[in-house]
């Protein structure tokens, strides 16, 4: 049996890394949103990607959080919740361009 080729270890790497995608994927739809001129619902939905890391670090263990753990869980869950729940009341308080 041979070893995995460098690409096969390549896709083994990116997906221990699947916090981080996932939060990237809503957080990029949340923008895509955003450029197709729907700026409250594009921001709302980036806020909740970033809400969304803040939970993932919570509740997931060290090793399998990935690129997610940047300090400590708590600095690092305050951090993420405070960023998301501010763009998202700066989403909702803030009326949509005419």
């Amino acid at each position: 049996m041979s070893a995995p080729g460098p690409a096969r270890r390549q896709r083994k790497q990116i997906w221990r890394e699947w916090p981080l995608v996932l939060v990237l994927a809503v957080a990029g739809t949340g923008l895509w949103i955003v450029a197709d001129d729907h700026f409250k619902r594009g921001t709302v939905v980036f806020a909740l990607g970033v809400c969304l890391a803040a939970v993932m670090r919570a509740v997931l263990p060290n090793g399998s959080v990935g690129l997610l753990q940047v300090r400590s869980r708590l600095v690092d869950v305050l951090t993420l919740a405070a960023l998301g729940g501010a763009t998202l009341v700066a989403a909702l308080i803030v009326p949509p361009p005419s």
